[in-house]
């Protein structure tokens, strides 16, 4: 995909994500350089750490304070996706109020739109999340990634984990 290709891939994920985030549109800000400190900004500087290569996207979601949302499908407020390079790729989140948010990564190295999975179920792509959570038997819980953000810059680091 060329570059000209993937600047509009991005604003069309960022405009659906926009329009599916359950706060006001206006109040979201998915721009990566976006982060800067404003007065009573609410912002996430996400570091993906061990990215392998240059393929595809990097896809950032964010869901709520509702532990029952976590994962389920139509319940993201959010979705970011980032050019890919090897070593670490950085992005930011404005979110609309200070609060509790669960975060996501994945390498979606394929280009699908999604988090590709092997015949068992198990993932094929790189994936990540904050506080870099053990995962036995499936996804961690809500609790394990949850951050509560308060007014300012809160750095994320998530590192990508490869199969």
């Amino acid at each position: 995909m060329t570059a000209a290709g993937r600047v509009v891939r991005w604003m069309a994920t960022v405009a659906a994500g926009l329009a599916a985030a359950t706060a006001n549109a206006a109040e979201w800000d998915l721009r990566p350089e976006a982060c800067v400190a404003g007065a009573g900004a609410v912002q996430a500087r996400i570091a993906l750490l061990g990215v392998r290569s240059a393929k595809g996207d990097l896809v950032i979601t964010v869901y709520g304070d509702r532990p029952e949302d976590f994962l389920a499908k139509g319940t993201k407020l959010a979705k970011l996706r980032l050019v890919p390079h090897p070593g670490t790729v950085a992005g930011c989140l404005t979110l609309p109020k200070a609060g509790v948010f669960a975060l996501t990564a994945f390498h979606d190295e394929d280009g699908d739109g999604h988090l590709s999975r092997g015949f068992i179920g198990l993932p094929v792509e790189g994936y990540g999340f904050p506080h870099d959570p053990r995962l036995v038997f499936g996804p961690p819980a809500f609790e394990a990634v949850a951050i509560e953000f308060h007014p300012g810059i809160t750095q994320v680091p998530m590192t990508i984990r490869y199969p």
